[in-house]
Order: structure tokens, then C-alpha cells, then sequence
């Protein structure tokens, strides 16, 4: 009875799939960006294909629209508050309007918060996501960095800072983003780097800063014991 039970959910799984593959909308949409990625490249534009593609995204937003407002607004308030992590809700707000129209219903700020009171709340309730590679590239292309770090009552109002970014990745436990930052980029290391990641406690990124000849002080070493390191 089980097998007989499961096997309608599974084939109507599949045909699920199967209209999903088949949209046309989704299949124009694929059909006209290999176009534009072969006139790239042989060196050409398409302004035909790139105003088509424009008009292709507009009518597919459309209909995704009518599918998300089906959404009850509870649903949405839980999406928010316990499946999305506060620092992508910028880059979710630049990609889809209706996101940002609901986001703004509930009342919600859309920010990306990387205060030294908000990281800690964050690492302490469990919410922190590790962001990956691609999320700090894009808050690269994104904002505009002023280098270095500064004190609280130093800063200017609003900027981003090249330390914010190199502390943030030393924190999450990131080897391979502060490879990046630092080694690619030019960002350089800063005196609250060390420190962060001891809050981070994340063993490879401390034996990563003493291998580029960072000092680690007895503040670092604190944090790193108190995270279990």
C-alpha cells in the first residue's frame, strides 16, 4: 500500500519538473543569452538580442509575481526572520523587485550590517551564515570601499571600509576569502583582524595570520580559547 501511495506524489513530482523545464519564457530566456555570449565572444554586440532579453526577464518577473503573492503574509515573515541572513537581504532586494516590495509591507530594513554588537548577536544565536567567495565579490562590485579601518568616532557616515570586509571573512572562518582579500585584492591585514578572527575561532585562519607573520595577542588568544580552539 505505501509503494502504491508514494508512486502518484513521485510521477506527479516528475511531470511537476517537466512543466517547469518546458516554460517557454525560461527556454527564450536561455536561448538569447548563448546568443549574447556568442557575439561576446567574437567581439560583437547585439542590441536586438539584449533588448529581447530585457522583455523576457520583465515577463517572467510578471508571472513569478503572481506565484509569489500567493504567499500568506505569515509565510513571507518567517522566510525573513528564519531562512534569510540579514547581510543577503541587500543583494536579494537588488534582484528581485517583489522582494523588495514585501520587505518594505513587513516593515523591514534592508541592510548589510557588519558592526562589531551585530556579528556577536548573530554568532550567538546560531544565525550566522558562512558567505561565500561570490557574496564578498559582489559586495566588491558593489559598494564603495574606503581603505583601511577606522575608529568608531573616525569614520565616515555610511562608508564601507576595506577592514570591515577583511574582519568579517577572518571572523566566518574563511582561509580562502582572506586569501583573496588580502593577497588578489591588496587589502591589508589590520590590528582588530587578529582579534576577529579569535571571535570567529577558527583554527585555519589563525594559523593562516601567523603564517603571513601576524602578531596574535592575548586578546586574540582569549577569544580563540573561549571558542573552544
Amino acid at each position: 500500500m505505501a509503494r502504491a501511495t508514494a508512486e502518484p506524489s513521485a510521477k506527479r513530482a516528475k511531470v511537476g519538473e517537466a512543466d517547469e523545464e518546458e516554460d517557454p519564457l525560461v527556454r527564450r530566456k536561455e536561448e538569447v543569452v548563448r546568443l549574447l555570449e556568442r557575439a561576446r565572444a567574437k567581439g560583437k554586440g547585439n542590441a536586438r538580442a539584449k533588448k529581447e532579453l530585457l522583455t523576457v526577464c520583465a515577463d517572467l518577473q510578471a508571472k513569478n509575481g503572481k506565484l509569489l503573492r500567493r504567499l500568506p503574509p505569515e509565510l513571507w515573515q518567517k522566510i525573513l526572520d528564519e531562512n534569510l541572513h540579514q547581510n543577503d537581504e541587500l543583494a536579494l532586494a537588488m534582484t528581485c523587485r517583489f522582494f523588495r516590495e514585501k520587505h518594505k509591507d513587513l516593515g523591514k530594513k534592508v541592510e548589510t550590517n557588519l558592526n562589531t554588537r551585530r556579528l556577536l548577536d548573530l554568532w550567538s544565536s546560531g544565525k550566522t551564515a558562512s558567505h561565500t567567495l561570490g557574496w564578498f565579490r559582489w559586495v566588491c562590485d558593489t559598494f564603495e570601499f574606503r581603505p583601511g579601518l577606522e575608529w568608531s568616532w573616525e569614520r565616515v557616515k555610511g562608508a564601507v571600509y576595506e577592514g570591515d570586509l577583511v574582519n568579517y571573512a577572518a571572523f566566518q572562518g574563511s582561509v580562502e576569502i582572506l586569501r583573496w582579500l588580502t593577497e588578489e585584492k591588496g587589502w591589508e591585514l589590520n590590528e582588530d583582524t587578529g582579534l576577529w578572527a579569535g571571535k570567529g575561532g577558527s583554527v585555519e585562519v589563525l594559523k593562516y595570520l601567523r603564517g603571513r607573520g601576524y602578531y596574535l595577542g592575548t586578546g586574540t588568544c582569549s577569544w580563540a580559547a573561549s571558542r573552544g580552539c
